[in-house]
Formats: structure tokens, C-alpha cells, sequence
């Protein structure tokens, strides 16, 4: 499987241009089966939170969200989708959008507004991390 994946984001990288590549790869990771915060845990969190910073908060100490000054990030040490991770050399980072639309998701239910995610790094292009930016879609919104 993970020679086959390899090759099938190979021949994405080689053939669609880089919007294309990230709509497609955003809309398969809204539907990950191997997410490791599940939507009914999510909606629990937010269920349990008094307002979106309270749960900005929970959520930080329950997934791997930071909160860095104004900014919202979601940040992974290592590869953690199964797909790959047993071996990621060679692998293309195309196969980092499809984490950026789970979390793009994420964030959309549970602060109800709709978001844009950044990929600032990630670790199938040779960074130390894998780092996704969350931009709350709302005039200068402050954390």
C-alpha cells in the first residue's frame, strides 16, 4: 500500500497544479477515518466550553493545538498518518493537505465559522514538524 500511495501522489504532483492538488486532498481529509480527535469528542469539548476562547483552550490541552499569541496552530512531531508513516521517504506532501482539510473541518464545527488552514511545515518536506496555521475567517479576531 505504501509503495502504491507513493506512486498515486506522484502521478497527482506530476499531472494537477497545486490548487487542484489541495482542493482534492481537503476534501478526502474532511472524511478521515484515522483522525485522533473524533467529531462527537470535538463537539463534547465545545458543548463544555463557555465561549470559543475557553474551548481554543480545552481543545489545546486535549489535541495538539498551540495558541501563540494571536495565532492559532496545529502542530504534529512526527507523521502520524498510518497511511505513510511507517515509512515516509519518498513520500510527497501532497498527502499533508489531506491533514489540512481535517483540520480545516475541526476548527469549522467546532467554532462554527468557517476557516482557512496553512501548511507553514510539515515533515514529508524535510521540516522538523508538521505546523498548520488556523485563520478564523472574521474581522481581527483576537485570541
Amino acid at each position: 500500500m505504501n509503495i502504491w500511495l507513493k506512486e498515486l501522489l506522484k502521478n497527482i504532483d506530476n499531472n494537477v497544479n497545486e490548487q487542484t492538488k489541495i482542493k482534492i486532498m481537503e476534501a478526502s481529509g474532511e472524511n478521515c477515518p484515522f483522525t485522533h480527535l473524533t467529531d462527537d469528542r470535538l463537539l463534547e469539548i465545545k458543548s463544555n466550553s463557555k465561549n470559543e476562547f475557553d474551548f481554543l483552550k480545552k481543545l489545546s490541552e486535549e489535541w495538539r493545538v498551540k495558541i501563540e499569541g494571536d495565532n492559532i496552530y496545529v502542530v504534529f512531531d512526527k507523521c502520524y498518518c498510518p497511511l505513510i508513516n511507517e515509512d515516509i521517504k519518498g513520500a510527497s506532501k501532497t498527502l499533508c493537505y489531506c491533514t489540512q482539510g481535517n483540520i480545516k473541518k475541526k476548527f469549522r464545527i467546532g467554532l462554527d465559522k468557517d476557516v482557512d488552514v496553512l501548511m507553514e511545515k510539515t515533515i514529508l518536506a524535510g521540516d522538523d514538524e508538521c505546523r498548520f496555521k488556523v485563520f478564523i475567517k472574521e474581522g481581527n479576531h483576537k485570541v
